[in-house]
């Protein structure tokens, strides 16, 4: 009895990973502040990869309640992400460009992008920033994220950036990257 209940627990978990496979959500993007003040992001693909797909969104932290919960009678976005429409400060790449590692000024992206803007293009206070991008790896594909406030990035030490929910040296998020990949 006991096999047979460990083998269809076993036969299920495979089904379920099989059936259920969604992109790898990893922590390829890091944002802070230049010197100026001007808010700044790292695209980081994995080593041979290219980011496609590149958008930033934001969304009013005061508001908003969980934006990743899916419940149709909050009108909350499903899990996949905050929607387009949640954005007020932002912008959708359109083009189909392929990106190698970059860093830009967060709301000036590289004019080759075919970038679509999306309200006010500057850091606001109160609302919740996610940048992501979509990386293909061959038959297998990841996304790669970040989400921040402004006040995350007024909070960082010269020299540090914000990734992966947390304040860390730039060496940190290369060690992170090469982790990740």
């Amino acid at each position: 009895m006991r096999r047979t209940v460990v083998g269809a627990l076993g036969t299920l978990v495979g089904v379920g990973l099989l059936c259920g496979c969604t992109p790898a959500d990893l922590p390829l993007v890091a944002v802070w502040t230049s010197p100026d003040g001007t808010p700044v992001a790292r695209v980081q693909p994995c080593p041979g990869d290219h980011a496609s797909g590149v958008d930033l969104v934001s969304w009013d932290e005061r508001e908003s309640g969980d934006l990743w919960a899916d419940d149709p009678s909050t009108g909350n976005p499903a899990a996949d992400g905050p929607s387009r429409e949640t954005t007020d400060s932002g912008w959708h790449m359109w083009s189909s460009a392929r990106i190698g590692r970059t860093t830009f000024p967060l709301f000036a992206p590289p004019a080759s992008w075919q970038v679509e803007t999306d309200g006010t293009q500057a850091l606001l206070p109160n609302r919740t920033y996610y940048l992501s991008f979509f990386g293909p790896r061959g038959s297998d594909t990841y996304d790669g994220h970040v989400s921040f406030t402004a006040a995350d990035l007024a909070s960082l030490d010269p020299g540090h950036v914000w990734a992966d929910g947390r304040a860390m040296s730039r060496t940190a998020f290369a060690e992170l990257v090469a982790d990740k990949c």
